[in-house]
C-alpha cells in the first residue's frame, strides 16, 4: 500500500514537472513569435534599401511560402480542396498581398517604430470589421468603449501635428490600411475558411503559396524586377530573414501556440509586437522617438486589453473557469497572415 501511494505521488510529480517545462516552453515560443513580428518592421525598412515594395513583398512571400511548405511535406499534411481555393485567393489578398505591400509604402515614408505601433492597433480593428459582418460578433459597451480608446491612440502615434522625423502622414496611413486589411483578412476566413476544420499549417501554405504567385504576376506587369538600389548583403539578408523567419517560422510558432496554450493567450502576442518594433527601431535603426509614440502606444494596448476582456478578468484571476480544449493543428479564429 505504501508503495502504491509512493508510485503514484512519484507520477505526479512527473506530470507536474512536465506541465511546467511545457509551460516555459510555451513562454518561450510566445517571446519569439512576438519578437520575430516586431523585428519585422526592421527588416522591411532594411530590404528597402534596395527593393521597391512589390518586389520586397514578393521576396518575403515566396521564402516564407517555401518554409511553410517543407513544414508541411514534413508533417505529411494535405493542402486545402479545391472547392476552398477561392476563398484562400480572396484571405492571400487582404492577409498578405495587400498588407505586406502596404507596410512596405509605408515605410518608405515613416519610421518601423510608428509601423509596427500601428501593427499592434489590427486585433481591435478586427473587433470592429467582425461586428460589422458577424451576427454573432455583437458590439457591447466593453468593445466599443475600447474601439474608441484605440482609434484615439491610433491618432496619437500617427501624431498629425508632428512629422518632424517621422515621415508622412501619408505613409503612416498606408501602415493603417495595412492593419485594417489584416483585419479584413481575419474576419473573412473566420466565416469562410474557419467552419472547414482544416489544418492551419495546410491553410497556411496554401495561402502563402497564393499570394506569392499573386504578388509575382503583379510585380512582372507593375514595377518589374529591377532593383531601385544597390543589392548588397545587407538588404538581401534582411530580405531573407524577413521571409523565412518573420513569416514561414513566426507561423508555425502560432500554430504550436495555439494548439498547446490556446488561441487567447496566443493572441496575447499582439500586447508585445510593438515594444519590440519600438526597441529595435531606436538600437538597432537609431529611429527618433516623441513623447506621442509610447503614449498612444500604450493607450492602443490599454483598450486592445479592455475589449478582450482582459482588465475586467483580472478581478476575476483567483476564481477559476472551466475552458474547452482547443484541437491541436487547426485554423485559428484570428490569426496573423
Amino acid at each position: 500500500m505504501i508503495a502504491w501511494a509512493e508510485a503514484e505521488a512519484e507520477a505526479e510529480a512527473e506530470a507536474e514537472a512536465e506541465a511546467e517545462a511545457e509551460a516555459e516552453a510555451n513562454w518561450g515560443r510566445f517571446g519569439l513569435l512576438a519578437a520575430l513580428w516586431g523585428c519585422s518592421f526592421a527588416f522591411i525598412k532594411m530590404s528597402l534599401e534596395a527593393f521597391a515594395p512589390l518586389q520586397l513583398a514578393s521576396g518575403r512571400l515566396v521564402v516564407g511560402a517555401l518554409v511553410v511548405a517543407a513544414m508541411l511535406a514534413l508533417k505529411r499534411l494535405p493542402l486545402p480542396g479545391r472547392p476552398l481555393w477561392g476563398h484562400i485567393a480572396v484571405a492571400s489578398v487582404f492577409g498578405n498581398v495587400i498588407p505586406f505591400t502596404l507596410f512596405a509604402i509605408g515605410e518608405q515614408h515613416t519610421t518601423a517604430t510608428i509601423a509596427g505601433v500601428i501593427q499592434g492597433a489590427t486585433p481591435l480593428i478586427t473587433m470592429g470589421v467582425a461586428a460589422l459582418a458577424l451576427s454573432e460578433e455583437k458590439p457591447t459597451r466593453r468593445k466599443v468603449i475600447g474601439l474608441v480608446g484605440g482609434f484615439v491612440g491610433l491618432i496619437i502615434v500617427v501624431g498629425p501635428w508632428n512629422t518632424d522625423g517621422f515621415g508622412s502622414i501619408g505613409g503612416q496611413l498606408a501602415c493603417v490600411g495595412a492593419a485594417a486589411s489584416y483585419a479584413v483578412s481575419f474576419v473573412y476566413i473566420r466565416r469562410f475558411i474557419g467552419p472547414h476544420k482544416l489544418p492551419a499549417l495546410s491553410v497556411t501554405a496554401a495561402q502563402l503559396g497564393m499570394a506569392s504567385v499573386i504578388t509575382v504576376v503583379l510585380t512582372t506587369f507593375v514595377t518589374g524586377w529591377s532593383l531601385h538600389g544597390d543589392l548588397t548583403a545587407k538588404p538581401l539578408l534582411a530580405l531573407l530573414v524577413l521571409g523565412a523567419a518573420s513569416t514561414g517560422i513566426a507561423f508555425a510558432l502560432l500554430n504550436r501556440l495555439i494548439a498547446d496554450a490556446g488561441p487567447t493567450t496566443a493572441s496575447g502576442v499582439n500586447y508585445l509586437v510593438p515594444v519590440f518594433s519600438v526597441v529595435v527601431g531606436v538600437l538597432a535603426l537609431g529611429e527618433p522617438m516623441s513623447w506621442n509614440v509610447p503614449v498612444g502606444g500604450v493607450l492602443v494596448i490599454a483598450a486592445l486589453a479592455l475589449a478582450e476582456g482582459r482588465i475586467s478578468s483580472l478581478s476575476r484571476a483567483g476564481k477559476p473557469k472551466p475552458t474547452a480544449p482547443v484541437a491541436p493543428d487547426r485554423v485559428p479564429e484570428e490569426s496573423r497572415s
